[in-house]
């Protein structure tokens, strides 16, 4: 089980950090391109952790679940050029669809510990 350290206190299931240094090391790498359908993704089996971040038009929309997933232009946002990491259960798959602007790429890596 991983833990986050922050101040001395201690949360577990979350990731262990410190100022200097994350303890992941760069799982898969995927990449989606993004139009007007949902396009969805299956990650490593044994993948806990993902950190996306997109790129071209001005954002996407995002869902994460175990199983084949449907995003759509209410699923949850992600700006471009902004990354998130998010932890995830395992058997996930990421479905993404193009936000507005010009043709949009999600990039995906998973994190192992």
């Amino acid at each position: 089980m991983a833990s986050l350290t922050t101040g001395g206190v201690t949360t577990d299931s979350t990731f262990l950090t410190s100022d200097q240094t994350t303890a992941f090391e760069l799982g898969t790498a995927r990449t989606i391109a993004l139009g007007a359908a949902s396009v969805n993704q299956a990650l490593t089996s044994t993948c806990r952790f993902v950190s996306l971040i997109c790129t071209g038009g001005n954002h996407c929309h995002f869902t994460i679940g175990v199983g084949a997933q449907t995003a759509t232009s209410s699923s949850h946002y992600l700006k471009t050029g902004e990354r998130i990491i998010l932890s995830v259960p395992a058997g996930s798959n990421v479905a993404a669809i193009q936000g507005t602007g010009s043709s949009t790429t999600l990039f995906i890596t998973e994190l192992v510990q």
